[in-house]
């Protein structure tokens, strides 16, 4: 249980970085590629007739996290087995959220750096959704 907890956590980042209009959603396309790609890292089977039933195409619109995590938690979060490599599981997200919420023209840091801080970030932060860090649990750290 603690390590789906720990891979939800990067999940978010994912999905927040793919709602470009912060609307709270992302667009089924984008969620169906998301899928597989997480289950390409984490060595889970993919079932496409499995995501297209959840995803229907007479859906409307957009699908919202709580839409996205029936899904997430029984396709790909129940199968997931500690068999994968992490880093390239968290490499991907971080991919996808630093290209929306880093601003690299004025990082100070290398690209490196900047995915172990978030990783950190991710190892402290609560279990609360949108995530956020105890600052006094920072200054424990450092």
């Amino acid at each position: 249980m603690a390590l789906r907890a720990e891979l939800l956590k990067s999940i978010w980042h994912a999905f927040t970085a793919l709602d470009v209009d912060k609307s709270g959603k992302v667009s089924k396309s984008q969620l169906k590629v998301l899928s597989y790609n997480l289950c390409t890292l984490m060595k889970i089977p993919h079932d496409p007739v499995a995501l297209e039933e959840h995803f229907k195409d007479d859906d409307e619109g957009p699908v919202s996290n709580q839409g996205y995590m029936p899904y997430l938690n029984t396709f790909i979060l129940d199968k997931v087995k500690e068999e994968f490599d992490r880093q390239d599981f968290d490499r991907m997200c971080w991919t996808l959220c630093a290209r929306k919420n880093l601003d690299r023209s004025n990082l100070l840091i290398s690209d490196d750096d900047a995915f172990k801080i978030w990783c950190i970030f991710n190892f402290l932060c609560e279990d609360r959704y949108p995530l956020s860090i105890v600052s006094e649990e920072v200054k424990i750290a450092l």
